[in-house]
């Protein structure tokens, strides 16, 4: 008799344990709640900013990257909702679950790797140094640059890269990038170390600034899309990776990335 009442309490646990087992499929919570919070830096082009349409006035969130998260909302059936955060605090937002995926320009690094899932990577991009025009000269090599300030974005990979390639030289570390450029105007920093498309954004922008000679060397593994590192969530990855793939193969990415840079070339030439 006992032996039948312990079967049955644990069927009784197991049959409670089911809509909470539901529950816990990341998918399924995305679509019961019918949004993806999509947390990002609003202030790396051509990946994602703003632009003010010179029409009607109308400030607009643009990016190849966040025409993807629009299109991946779109392709799970829920409403896209942006979340502007510093980069530095996006993996911390994304394991709190206050986000459900992380679209920034986030290359999958090692470390990373550790406590977030990534997607099929879509964007490969150089790492290169900014210096300002006086100067384009006098840094061609990393020797050149010794015992300079360099400013790298906080919590990004440049900071990886200061480290271990211009160990000789102090990093100023900022959260917001155009304040790094800021500070590369006016003189505080010497180089500015970003990924190859963003600083090209930049020195278009700004015609005293431009990229420099000095080498800065990375193998990187990419940027994807990441979420939290779970086995509840693999059915979103997968759904995840089914439309990166998707976007990727028809073409429809690669359109994002020429109507990106075209929309930024517009933004910079109206702030010159």
């Amino acid at each position: 008799m006992k032996s039948l009442m312990k079967w049955a309490v644990l069927i009784l646990v197991l049959a409670l344990l089911l809509p909470a087992t539901a529950l816990a499929d990341k998918l399924a919570d995305v679509k019961a709640a019918g949004k993806l919070i999509v947390g990002t830096s609003i202030n790396f082009p051509p990946y994602e900013f703003w632009y003010t349409d010179p029409t009607t006035k109308e400030q607009k969130l643009e990016g190849f990257e966040m025409k993807m998260a629009e299109g991946l909302a779109k392709e799970l059936g829920v409403e896209f909702v942006p979340v502007d955060q510093a980069f530095s605090g996006l993996i911390t937002e994304l394991r709190a679950g206050s986000i459900d995926v992380i679209m920034s320009g986030m290359v999958m690094k090692p470390e990373r790797l550790e406590v977030a899932d990534f997607s099929t990577p879509y964007f490969f991009s150089a790492q290169v140094m900014l210096t300002h025009m006086d100067n384009l000269e006098k840094y061609k090599t990393v020797e050149s640059i010794d015992g300079e300030k360099l400013g790298v974005q906080m919590g990004a990979l440049q900071v990886e890269i200061a480290a271990q390639q211009f160990p000789n030289s102090e990093a100023m570390q900022l959260d917001s990038i155009p304040m790094l450029i800021m500070e590369l105007r006016m003189g505080n920093v010497q180089g500015v170390i970003l990924a190859e498309s963003v600083a090209a954004s930049y020195a278009t922008a700004y015609p005293d600034i431009a990229i420099s000679e000095v080498p800065v060397m990375y193998s990187s593994a990419g940027v994807g899309v990441a979420i939290a590192q779970s086995e509840d969530n693999k059915a979103f990855l997968e759904a995840i990776n089914a439309y990166v793939d998707k976007v990727l193969n028809d073409g429809t990415f690669d359109a994002w990335v020429e109507e990106a840079y075209q929309i930024n070339g517009l933004l910079l030439q109206e702030s010159k």
